[in-house]
């Protein structure tokens, strides 16, 4: 197990769209420590016997019914497979923070891992530049599909309204408002390399440091 104070720990909520995850894996790569997205899904699957597939149309999206926190311990949950599957990844994220320097990506993450030190970003950009982004990614991937603006703008606020139900539904907390991350960055401005460079800066700069970190050395 890691040292506390040499563990990296970075959380990372996006939009969809902003290049989030491509921030993501550049981060983990730059930093020299694993990146935790896709994995989630599949030790979920493992440790809990639901089928990946099932896992993953479930991920990161609040259920349909009005029910207490998932952080209660609440017995109905232990007969929801969607609650049972929410549980197990929450359980996998902080066994993971526990252990090594990662980068996380959604999931509540930050919330879950608040009595954990770590830095969250949130990965913003206009809707027009994140639709154009999908865009061309997906006219690379799937040259014979007929895609539109309307129908991909129309996906990215469906993706972005389900993460955000999702995030608020379990913290409480508003999906990418200022008071709840570290930093918010918008990839329009400074691109994908340019977020990776912040956050990075932001990471070395602020080890060890606190807003009253330099009142000893003021004048008066």
């Amino acid at each position: 197990m890691a040292d506390s104070n040499d563990k990296i720990i970075v959380t990372i909520d996006r939009e969809f769209g902003s290049g989030g995850h491509e921030v993501g894996r550049r981060l983990a790569e730059r930093l020299g420590i694993k990146l935790y997205d896709e994995e989630l899904i599949s030790r979920a699957a493992a440790n809990t016997g639901y089928h990946e597939e099932y896992i993953k149309a479930n991920d990161e999206k609040a259920p349909d019914y009005s029910v207490s926190s998932l952080f209660t311990g609440v017995d109905m949950f232990q007969t929801s497979p969607f609650a049972r599957i929410q549980e197990e990844e929450f359980r996998i994220i902080r066994e993971i923070a526990a252990q090594e320097s990662c980068v996380i990506m959604g999931r509540a993450a930050d919330y879950i891992l608040s009595n954990e030190r770590h830095v969250s970003i949130f990965i913003f950009a206009p809707i027009e530049d994140r639709v154009k982004r999908n865009l061309a990614i997906s006219r690379t991937r799937f040259p014979d599909e007929n895609l539109d603006e309307y129908s991909m703008e129309k996906k990215v606020k469906q993706i972005d309204k389900q993460r955000r139900r999702y995030y608020e539904f379990y913290t409480d907390n508003k999906w990418g408002g200022r008071d709840v991350y570290d930093l918010l960055i918008n990839t329009s401005r400074a691109g994908v390399e340019g977020a990776v460079d912040i956050i990075e800066a932001y990471i070395k700069g602020g080890k060890g440091k606190d807003l009253l970190s330099d009142v000893e050395d003021m004048s008066e």
